[in-house]
């Protein structure tokens, strides 16, 4: 049933695209919780083990809950082009990792990428008609005046679907021990973006479909209306640091995080002007803190053909299984655990008066690690965050 209703979506969303053009841009929402962890510290200890505890900040993985954390500091080598989490994101990246530590013994780790604010030109130069995504050797990357890091999306209401059309991002994260500062910002792009940001074919199109399923939802009111229902929204994503001396430096793909999102789309109600209220609507709560096993041991391809040309995704490694208690996140407490009205509290005050929608999409997915890196492999573990809305539109003008 589901792959019927899709295949008579994909069709209808063609047609529509035909008629429409690209989707509408969905500008990652920034200005809470700046400089924090989203989670106030909590101990994750390998299992079955032998290793040591580590320390995750996550929470319940959402920006201006009760449950925030402390002030992220930048470590390594270096001062990095932003801070972490400098504009205070509501869009994170997660990703699962174990670090050696000597012998067999290992310790949990978390990284989390803050997305949101300024793009960035790497190759410097703003007025050269060309923009690069890839770092270039000897120069300072340029933030790109205008729109800011966003997410594409379009929608067909009538059709019932989707389509995750681009996301051009800015991360900023707290890098690590003895490492280069320009670990601690990155790109994030989708599956075959080139560095100059045309496109080539996914190298995983039976899995990156970026079709999902769209339902009008009428709330346990009976009488919601603009807000939709997202699911089985499936996406590759490219993430890759701005350091020049990183071995794959000139290539995009780094770490390919495979997400398949459900969320909601809010309209505003275009006679009153208002979003419709969520709070007590059954949006019910978040993914955390679910672990999607459903990929264990799969063959994907690398980006680029990158560390030999597929990857197998594990459930960690021999000391420390990723599916054990505590890994994926939080349950949402705050708000009665209502992510209606976590929206409706925390997202809704940040968006333009003028925004037509906003979008909340959350994955508990799984990921590759295409860099010689041992503590990020290829695994579980990979989750995501994105939260935007509508790029604001100029109010409407009247003649008088």
């Amino acid at each position: 049933m589901r792959n019927n209703r899709l295949a008579a979506a994909i069709l209808s969303l063609s047609t529509a695209a035909a008629a429409l053009g690209f989707g509408d841009k969905y500008t990652l929402l920034t200005g809470v919780d700046k400089g924090r962890y989203p989670g106030v510290s909590r101990v994750v200890a390998p299992v079955p083990g032998p290793g040591f505890p580590g320390t995750f900040n996550d929470g319940d993985r959402l920006a201006g809950t009760a449950d925030v954390g402390p002030t992220v500091n930048f470590v390594g080598l270096g001062t990095p082009m932003f801070q972490p989490n400098q504009f205070g994101s509501l869009s994170m990246l997660f990703k699962r990792g174990s670090i050696p530590a000597g012998g067999s013994n290992r310790v949990p780790i978390l990284g989390i990428d803050f997305l949101g604010g300024p793009r960035l030109d790497l190759d410097g130069d703003l007025n050269n008609g060309v923009r690069s995504l890839v770092p270039v050797i000897g120069q300072t990357p340029a933030k790109i005046p205008g729109v800011k890091s966003f997410m594409e999306l379009e929608f067909d209401t009538a059709g019932g679907v989707v389509e995750f059309v681009d996301v051009d991002a800015l991360g900023t994260n707290e890098g690590g021990p003895n490492i280069q500062a320009e670990i601690a910002t990155v790109v994030l792009t989708v599956a075959g973006t080139n560095p100059d940001g045309t496109r080539a074919a996914p190298p995983n199109p039976a899995w990156d479909t970026r079709i999902g399923l769209l339902t009008a939802f009428a709330g346990t009111s009976g009488t919601l209306s603009g807000v939709y229902a997202i699911d089985d929204l499936q996406v590759e994503l490219w993430y890759d640091s701005i350091d020049p001396a990183s071995a794959s430096y000139d290539t995009l793909g780094t770490f390919q995080y495979f997400a398949n999102f459900r969320g909601w789309m809010i309209e505003r109600d275009p006679q009153t002007g208002d979003f419709p209220t969520l709070a007590g609507e059954g949006l019910g709560s978040t993914l955390w803190p679910l672990v999607d096993t459903s990929q264990v041991n799969n063959v994907f391809n690398t980006a680029q053909g990158l560390a030999g040309g597929t990857a197998t995704i594990r459930n960690g490694v021999t000391a420390d299984v990723y599916t054990a208690a505590g890994n994926g996140g939080l349950a949402l407490a705050d708000f009665g655990g209502d992510l209606g009205a976590y929206l409706d509290a925390v997202v809704v005050p940040l968006v333009g008066a003028n925004a037509r929608r906003f979008v909340y999409l959350e994955s508990a997915g799984f990921g590759v690690n295409n860099s010689p890196d041992p503590v990020f492999t290829d695994t579980i573990g990979y989750d995501v965050v994105l939260i935007g809305a509508e790029r604001t539109r100029p109010a409407l003008q009247t003649n008088p």
